[in-house]
């Protein structure tokens, strides 16, 4: 199935519906509040061994944080999603680098990224919150192609992005150093045609969304 054209109007992410369902979990932009919850997630030093990121040392790292990916969704680069579980924060997700083009190219596309608080791990919540936000870029903001990658040696991570049904692109040896060490990357991608493909053939059992 070939892909629609770019959409025709480039829309601004505070005139989109920004929160999302589902039966377990709830997608919401985040406020600073979220600190007081987020802190001791995110100052846990095994939470980020396989991240970009490093594990916060105090709360005005994790305030300053939120402020940050506050003013990202305001600037439309970004589209960043506080993850509730059971009424209370537990992770985070985002589109980041949202891109539409540059002179005469389109690009129409973004890169997820997410974490989830340590107790929460292998119960499948985040595979549900990457779903619902895979959805979301594709048939709300109506990107092209949503691109992800993973350490390799993040098995966890890898389990998610191939359960959403993302398309493996390649393996980059040596592509980042982290704590003494240089860790291969995992790039995989998907494209609007091969979403609306995989959702109309189920080709592969997704978590059950809420409308």
């Amino acid at each position: 199935m070939l892909s629609a054209p770019p959409r025709s109007s480039i829309p601004k992410l505070d005139s989109l519906p920004l929160e999302i369902d589902s039966p377990r979990i709830k997608l919401r932009p985040q406020r600073e509040s979220d600190a007081e919850a987020f802190f001791p997630y995110v100052s846990d030093p095994e939470l980020p061994k396989l991240v970009t990121w490093a594990a916060h040392k105090k709360i005005e790292e994790t305030r300053e944080w939120l402020e940050g990916s506050s003013a990202m969704v305001a600037a439309g680069t970004d589209m960043v999603w506080t993850i509730e579980h059971e009424g209370g924060p537990v992770g985070c997700i985002g589109l980041h680098g949202i891109k539409w083009g540059v002179r005469a190219v389109r690009f129409d596309r973004a890169e997820l990224g997410y974490w989830i608080a340590r107790p929460l791990w292998g119960k499948g919540l985040m595979t549900e919150a990457a779903t619902l936000a895979t959805r979301w870029a594709f048939e709300t903001l109506g990107l092209h192609k949503v691109n992800v990658r993973c350490f390799e040696t993040n098995l966890a991570s890898k389990r998610v992005i191939e359960k959403v049904g993302f398309r493996f692109v390649g393996r980059a040896e040596d592509d980042i150093w982290r704590d003494g060490q240089w860790f291969a990357h995992l790039s995989y991608e998907l494209t609007a045609s091969e979403w609306a493909d995989s959702t109309r053939t189920l080709r592969f059992k997704r978590p059950p969304v809420m409308e």
